[in-house]
């Protein structure tokens, strides 16, 4: 294999997060009583998405994300929100809903057979991420998992790199791959480091930033025309 350690991220990538979120995020809003659809979901995930790519390039903080994007969605949505309650309904859900990409567990299972070692880095909270992996039935398929929220940095910090490669056994740069569907946390990850780096753009999205992935996959399963390109 051309690469021997896979550093995965978790949502977008592995989990279907818009599913995932869209299932607790309209029952969070059934719990407090407020009417809500799926197209009020996609206002709500277009902030969502905007905040962690803020907190990912370091311009806000943590607060900012979790509690100012219901803040921003009642504020567009003019309506009262108890914006603490909601965020806690809302994580709790989280925690409960493991919605897979169909050729996940495939792919990890194939993955492992052959000999990679695999990682998960992402920058989830602690509770959610935990308990989704736990519901998920992937959990053993990774040698080691770096949350954010646990070890105190985040992608794409050079701190964070520094955290993961430190704790990876025979750690090898030249023979580490990242792969991810965010271009500012993930792929810069990688360029900050000199680590390789694999876009995971499922739905073919422009690339508008100035962030270049060596490879770009738009299914998991063409990981392994990346990973074993003589097969």
């Amino acid at each position: 294999m051309k690469y021997d350690i896979l550093l995965f991220d978790a949502d977008d990538t592995l989990f279907d997060f818009y599913h995932t979120g869209q299932t607790s995020f309209l029952k969070a809003c059934q719990t407090v009583g407020l009417s809500a659809t799926e197209k009020d979901y996609d206002v709500y995930s277009a902030i969502n998405q905007k905040r962690w790519d803020l907190y990912s390039l370091g311009k806000i903080t943590k607060e900012d994300v979790l509690l100012g994007r219901f803040e921003e969605y009642a504020r567009v949505k003019k309506i009262d929100l108890d914006v603490r309650k909601f965020y806690e309904l809302y994580e709790q859900n989280l925690s409960e809903t493991a919605i897979l990409y169909p050729e996940t567990e495939k792919m990890l299972a194939l993955l492992k057979e052959s000999g990679a070692r695999i990682f998960l880095i992402t920058n989830g909270i602690k509770k959610v991420q935990r308990g989704r992996l736990a519901l998920s039935g992937i959990r053993d398929f990774f040698e080691g998992i770096f949350i954010s929220d646990e070890i105190g940095f985040k992608k794409p910090s050079v701190e964070y790199f520094d955290y993961v490669s430190s704790r990876i056994e025979n750690f090898n740069p030249s023979e580490t791959l990242i792969i991810g569907d965010s271009l500012v946390s993930d792929i810069a990850l990688g360029i900050n480091n000199n680590i390789d780096t694999c876009w995971f753009n499922k739905d073919n999205l422009p690339n508008t930033e100035n962030i270049k992935p060596k490879y770009i996959i738009n299914s998991l399963m063409q990981i392994f025309d990346v990973i074993n390109p003589d097969k």
